[in-house]
């Protein structure tokens, strides 16, 4: 479509220039990433050249690890917030990189010994990936004691229910933080309360054992991952939780 001379495109235009779904389109204006260079008479939004290379600059972000908030300041182009989200995504790139070699490490030496497949250690190979990305915390003999009380108080069924809800809320939270929802948005606060009561289910709200579980997390990175884990997740619940005005005992 021109107008005025110009070339323009219509939003679904975009979307197949693009490949990037016209919702996602739409999302990326909400988010003030992308915006409109004009509307038609009808008020069909209408992009330009220059929309086009944005877009550009959106999708290779993404495909590099950027969630759309941190788009948005690296698109602002200011230097010194650049950095700091360039060193923050460099270093959990590392932390990937090294979850990876250890996983590498185990499956070679896995297949090194599997001469044939009759002879293949599929036991031995998913008890070993399950070693690496299992949380190791020192609990005390009191505090397992507590565990086991408290899961004895919840029962069978109160304990599979939390193991079904536990990664549900980790989903949506982080598509929440990957859509780059503020923390203070009511669904996020809802999962704020949500990780709050699961948290306290298990913690009983003792301060030591939150400190264990919170340096646990943090110093384990593989098995943070396999939970779908990572701190910058962490951080977000964190804030939302400060929001709603709820606190963990034993952490800053």
């Amino acid at each position: 479509m021109s107008k005025t001379g110009i070339h323009y495109l219509r939003i679904g235009d975009l979307a197949r220039r693009s490949g990037v779904s016209a919702k996602a389109l739409r999302l990326y204006e909400s988010r003030g990433l992308l915006k409109p260079a004009a509307h038609s008479a009808a008020g069909y939004r209408l992009y330009d050249a220059a929309a086009l290379v944005r877009l550009n600059q959106i999708v290779l972000l993404k495909r590099a690890g950027f969630r759309l908030a941190e788009i948005g300041r690296l698109l602002a182009r200011d230097p010194q917030a650049a950095t700091q989200l360039l060193r923050a995504r460099i270093a959990t790139l590392e932390r990937e990189c090294a979850e990876r070699a250890q996983v590498l490490g185990v499956l070679r030496g896995l297949a090194a010994r599997a001469v044939s497949p009759s002879e293949f250690p599929l036991d031995e190979l998913v008890e070993t990936i399950a070693m690496s990305t299992q949380l190791n915390v020192d609990w005390s003999e009191r505090e397992r004691d507590d565990f086991r009380r408290r899961a004895e108080q919840l029962g069978e069924t109160g304990m599979a229910e939390a193991q079904r809800l536990w990664p549900e809320l980790i989903a949506q939270v982080r598509a929440a933080m990957d859509a780059g929802t503020s923390a203070d948005a009511p669904e996020v606060q809802e999962y704020a309360r949500r990780w709050y009561a699961l948290l306290h289910c298990f913690t009983g709200g003792d301060a030591e054992v939150t400190r264990k579980l919170g340096q646990a997390w943090q110093s384990q990175p593989a098995a943070m991952a396999a939970h779908g884990l990572d701190p910058a997740l962490f951080a977000y619940v964190g804030t939302a939780m400060k929001v709603a005005g709820l606190a963990l005992p034993g952490l800053p």
